[in-house]
């Protein structure tokens, strides 16, 4: 056996990164890393260079993850990569207007629209203004239970600045 066949975690796989346990999860439905590089493959047989650097960069930080804790990443750990990927273009796209750079305005924007379509659909602020009005009726007057509670119901979907505002106007207003 060579030096190195192990990986940190002990597993005869090199840290999961082996394509052979990459599972389809939701009984066949495909997961967001399958969508992923299947869009990786087409993009490489389109040339949509921007789309294939920007589902690059997300598998990197995806392998990067499974390699830290050892094991495949779940999909909700997927979803808060691709979240902070976006929020990295939007800070990035932040700067580039700062600066004028009409160039990199647009390259962040398409990258922002990309990552944005493997993001699920976000918490309405209807229902999330009844979740907030629910759990201010059910004695909550604090914006750190609430908020706990509101990320337990909507999970990824959830909209952590939206969340927190709608939180604040409705401890304001009793």
């Amino acid at each position: 056996m060579l030096a190195g066949a192990f990986g940190r975690c002990g597993s005869e796989y090199r840290c999961c990164s082996d394509p052979v346990k990459w599972k389809i999860g939701n009984g066949g439905e495909i997961g967001v890393k399958e969508k992923l590089q299947g869009d990786l493959k087409a993009a490489l047989k389109g040339g949509d260079k921007l789309r294939l650097m920007t589902v690059r960069g997300i598998l990197a930080e995806i392998t990067r993850l499974e390699k830290d804790v050892c094991r495949d990443a779940n999909e909700t750990e997927i979803v808060q990569i691709i979240k902070r990927e976006r929020a990295r273009r939007d800070e990035s796209l932040e700067f580039a207007r700062r600066g004028k750079r009409f160039d990199l305005i647009t390259q962040y924007e398409a990258e922002a629209k990309i990552l944005e379509s493997y993001l699920p659909a976000g918490v309405g602020e209807a229902e999330l203004n009844a979740a907030v009005a629910a759990q201010v009726a059910a004695g909550a007057s604090q914006i750190g239970p609430i908020m706990k509670a509101l990320r337990d119901q909507f999970g990824a979907r959830l909209d952590g600045k939206m969340a927190s505002a709608a939180v604040k106007a409705a401890i304001g207003s009793k």
